[in-house]
């Protein structure tokens, strides 16, 4: 009888233990799904128009023509303009052999030159989604994070996830490694994979963007201050991580300068000496451009209501309260080191953005039951809930009114003008049969850079791939050989149109093309970008 009892006793025990285990793995698959469909709205929204954007000026044309030159010629150290040693664009070439994979894998168009920015975007909503939930354990505190992240322009918009640029690419790494150092520094002995892991971060955020990977690690230095563990920094694990994490960076400037002199004085003056001192490009002497530009200028989504993410501060203390102090010191820190620097960009700012929405979707995790009246045992009347709830619904609303603004207004408009539309005049020509263009563009001087004009050199380059062979001239010609005259200047547009013949007009731009050019004359077309 003892036996027996004892037997369905043992047969019992188990099952307690194995629906508790199943309860973690349910939670971990839900926030799992949960996290790839919001992934998927996120895409959708940053990177889906009826038509793909062209190559934006600043400075995605640029990376753009390193990367399809590279790809021509074979891989290497050395990026090229103009297949010249490019000595003004001297960051390192993570990003730029990245993009080169990418044409190598997909072919040469926008949208594979802009791979790796939206891959690194949403790698960095990812990161931004697993940081909040396991700091809060709530899926739609760290879904909000996501939501004020992706919404935000100065993460997505030029020289963000949309752009094949450096500073999504930059964002990807610095979220990544300030995350796990977080997890570190609360370790008396953090694990050698977690700081090896940290260093790779590191390497990549250098060979992506030199100093500007480490300015954030600037916040975790004020983090230790705050919490009074600033001595764990100086142990001998932290001490050596830093310069290991240097070596390729190092490494790859003795190489470039071995292989095209003059390499390093430009790093020095472009990446550091000109940068401090503003001599590279000065744009405000302002120490409180960066918040305006932050709060105001709409840069991130929730403006001027990010002023409130430290009234989460108030409250019980926990993993959720470290986390946000954590957020609010790699904000500080970056908003401080930028502002010090003597060139002021608003992309500077693109690192310290997830953790203002991480700041931000904890403040709300923490403080909007209590505002809305869900406090203890409580509930609230409707009469309570009415006022707190329209200034909710208000906020939201216009979150939402911006965002859309920012994003189908604002940046479309800045990204179809005459000079951004060569790709699609290029393409237009190429279907009536055209397989050799003049194109007259004058371009613009930027002091050693002269008669700059790198959306029509990339897309010259990409059609003479597809069998277009593109001819430039910085004004018209004194004779007319019978060719086809094309531009995008609308002053030159106009003198074009005055030779009479076949015309095309597409974007802005003019081409025309005479009866020796394709047969007999084209009528005069007119036609948009989408």
């Amino acid at each position: 009888m003892w036996s027996r009892t004892n037997s369905r006793a043992s047969k019992s025990v188990p099952i307690p233990v194995r629906a508790a285990a199943v309860r973690p793995i349910r939670a971990r698959c839900g926030a799992a799904l949960a996290c790839g469909a919001l992934l998927l709205a996120c895409a959708a929204f940053m990177f889906v128009d009826r038509t793909v954007p062209p190559i934006i000026i600043w400075d995605e044309s640029r990376l753009a023509v390193n990367a399809l030159e590279m790809h021509q010629r074979g891989w290497g150290l050395v990026t090229t303009f103009g297949f010249a040693p490019d000595l003004w664009n001297t960051k390192p070439p993570l990003m730029i052999w990245l993009m080169t994979a990418s044409i190598r894998l997909f072919g040469a168009s926008e949208l594979s030159l802009r791979l790796p920015a939206m891959v690194a975007a949403l790698g960095t909503l990812a990161i931004v989604f697993a940081f909040v939930r396991r700091a809060t354990h709530s899926v739609p505190t760290a879904a909000l994070a996501v939501a004020l992240l992706a919404a935000s322009v100065g993460f997505y918009g030029e020289h963000g996830a949309r752009t094949g640029d450096y500073d999504a690419l930059l964002c990807f790494f610095t979220t990544a490694y300030l995350a796990l150092l977080h997890a570190a520094v609360h370790r008396p002995c953090p694990r050698r994979r977690t700081l090896l892991a940290v260093g790779v971060l590191v390497a990549g955020a250098t060979m992506t963007k030199t100093a500007a990977g480490l300015i954030p690690g600037f916040g975790v230095a004020l983090y230790l201050l705050a919490c009074g563990r600033l001595r764990r920094a100086f142990t001998w694990r932290y001490v050596l991580l830093v310069p290991l994490a240097l070596v390729p960076l190092a490494a790859f400037y003795l190489l470039r300068e071995r292989l095209a002199p003059g390499y390093l004085e430009a790093v020095w003056y472009n990446d550091f000496a000109g940068r401090l001192s503003g001599e590279v490009m000065h744009q405000d002497d302002s120490p409180f451009y960066y918040l305006r530009v932050l709060l105001l200028g709409g840069l991130f989504s929730a403006g001027p209501l990010a002023l409130l993410a430290p009234a989460g501060l108030a409250g019980p203390r926990g993993r959720a309260r470290q986390a946000l102090v954590f957020a609010l010191c790699c904000v500080a820190g970056q908003l401080l080191l930028v502002t010090v620097i003597g060139t002021r960009l608003p992309q500077y700012i693109l690192p310290a953005l997830p953790w203002l929405a991480v700041a931000c979707a904890i403040t709300v995790g923490r403080r909007l039951p209590r505002f809305l009246g869900f406090v203890g045992a409580g509930r609230p009347t409707w009469a309570q809930l009415a006022l707190p709830s329209a200034l909710v619904a208000a906020a939201v609303v216009n979150i939402g009114v911006r965002t859309a603004g920012m994003r189908y207004d604002l940046l479309l408009d800045r990204a179809y003008y005459p000079q951004a539309s060569y790709g699609v005049l290029l393409a237009s020509l190429f279907e009536r049969g055209v397989r050799r263009v003049a194109v007259v563009e004058p371009g613009f001087d930027l002091g050693v850079l002269r008669a700059y004009q790198p959306q029509l050199h990339f897309y010259a380059l990409l059609w003479r791939e597809r069998g277009l062979e593109v001819t430039r001239y910085e004004a018209p010609p004194q004779r007319e050989g019978g060719e086809v005259m094309a531009s995008c200047d609308p002053d030159l547009g106009r003198a074009l149109l005055s030779r009479g013949g076949g015309l095309l007009e597409v974007s802005g731009c003019v081409a025309s093309m005479p009866p020796t050019a394709g047969g007999a004359p084209t009528p005069r077309k007119k036609s948009g970008p989408g």
